[in-house]
């Protein structure tokens, strides 16, 4: 869950409860005071009708079958009245008042007439019973329109709100997602600092523990490429030296032990010069070192690069087919050449001795692409996830198990792409993809 959902969720969630409680205490509210002011007017209608009651003439002592004046002001509010003798006679009553209105005891009452309910107020004075009173349902209705009223207006300023304050958490974590854009947009080995300027002070002290961290992350970077290429650089000279006396010494053997001991021992030296020079290249690729020379190499310079170093029984095996012609390939020959040799001495090394190895040369409208295909026993998943790692090398191979990790070093360093995989008739297909020069920088 990210920060500004969890900012809004927290926030959101506490002032809708917050106010959905008060919205909810209000509208009990209302309705409290509601019904107490309806209440009151029926009251005070009651009220009014004895008052001018009182000062009319007496009434006669049978009911009268014609209304008083007094229940016109009754009626103008929707009020039912109705007005009886305190021992039981009607003097008068509204339009649409239900039969036996008044027949309750004095006070408020609520009663259901005729399949209606009715809220009621009897005032007894004088021997009169003044009934006033109103359906349940229409107060229903009222109190409907009013919380309709309320509840509407409530509702949009909470999206609004909601809305905004989604708007604002946003803006505010903008100097955040600028800082994590900023290191998301950056290649792997890009560890400058990054840029504090415009953070706000409650950021600040995280860009500098970010900074702090880039800073020592780099070093260690540093201190580990200068051991690995001082340390191949001090041992090639020791190394040529022995492989120089083991020379001499097989000359000079006077038995075939001691020339089979001097040549395995020379085999060995010859391996371990190799991991060395492995390693010295894969620090230079690496490391801050620069390769260009200023021209983009050819198809065919990187490909009799690589069939110039292996030695002659393995060119034999070597099937190149160039379907990309001569065009130029934005890595330097040397390093493109490195890494398709690379690709060619492991399918040379793990495909039967008469057995061809093939390389595909082909171009898209994206990419050049050499792929290495031989007849070997292929990988399993296990071994294809292991196999760009250092010093990895598959059963009891002979490698220095760095060749596929400069492969992914040099195509890593000019953005192209390395893909590793079995075929599907057995044996193994390796590919490097190379960018392709754009026609408009070419004419340039």
């Amino acid at each position: 869950m990210t920060l500004r959902l969890r900012l809004m969720l927290i926030i959101g969630v506490s002032f809708s409860i917050l106010w959905g409680a008060t919205s909810v205490w209000m509208l009990l509210d209302v309705r409290t005071e509601f019904r107490n002011a309806l209440d009151e007017r029926l009251a005070a209608s009651a009220r009014m009708v004895h008052n001018l009651l009182a000062q009319m003439p007496a009434a006669p002592a049978e009911a009268s079958a014609t209304p008083p004046v007094p229940l016109e002001y009754v009626t103008k509010d929707g009020v039912a009245c109705e007005i009886r003798l305190s021992r039981g006679g009607i003097l008068a009553r509204t339009q649409g008042s239900p039969q036996g209105l008044g027949l309750v005891k004095s006070g408020y009452n609520t009663r259901t007439i005729d399949g209606q309910q009715w809220r009621s107020y009897t005032l007894e004075e004088n021997g009169r019973r003044v009934t006033t009173a109103d359906r349940i349902e229409k107060r229903r209705a009222l109190l409907s329109d009013i919380v309709f009223a309320t509840v509407v207006p409530f509702l949009v300023a909470m999206i609004g709100s909601l809305l905004v304050l989604w708007l604002g958490i946003r803006k505010g974590l903008a100097p955040l997602e600028s800082v994590r854009q900023a290191l998301a947009d950056r290649k792997p080995d890009a560890l400058q600092p990054v840029p504090a300027s415009g953070v706000p002070s409650e950021l600040t002290p995280l860009v500098q523990t970010i900074n702090s961290l880039l800073g020592r992350t780099q070093n260690a970077i540093e201190r580990e490429r200068r051991f690995t290429g001082d340390a191949a650089h001090e041992l090639r000279s020791p190394l040529t030296a022995i492989k120089t006396h083991l020379q001499v010494a097989r000359m000079t053997a006077g038995n075939d032990e001691t020339v089979n001991a001097l040549d395995n021992a020379e085999k060995g030296v010859q391996r371990l010069q190799h991991t060395l020079e492995q390693l010295l290249t894969l620090a230079r690729v690496e490391g801050p070192f620069s390769f260009e020379t200023g021209d983009a190499s050819s198809i065919p310079a990187i490909t009799r690069l690589v069939m110039d170093e292996l030695p002659p029984e393995d060119k034999n095996r070597v099937r190149i087919d160039n379907r990309a012609g001569d065009l130029p390939v934005p890595v330097p020959a040397i390093l493109a050449a490195t890494a398709l040799r690379n690709l060619v001495e492991n399918a040379l090394r793990y495909s039967p001795a008469d057995r061809p190895v093939k390389v595909d040369v082909s171009a898209s409208a994206n990419f050049i692409s050499f792929a290495v295909t031989d007849e070997g026993s292929g990988l399993n998943d296990a071994e294809r996830s292991q196999a760009v790692q250092r010093f990895w090398r598959k059963g009891n191979g002979k490698g220095s198990g760095l060749g596929l990790s400069i492969v992914e070093a040099i195509v890593n360093r000019y953005g192209g792409r390395f893909q590793l995989d079995n075929r599907s008739e057995g044996g193994t297909w390796a590919e490097i993809r190379f960018p392709r020069i754009a026609e408009t920088a070419l004419s340039d």
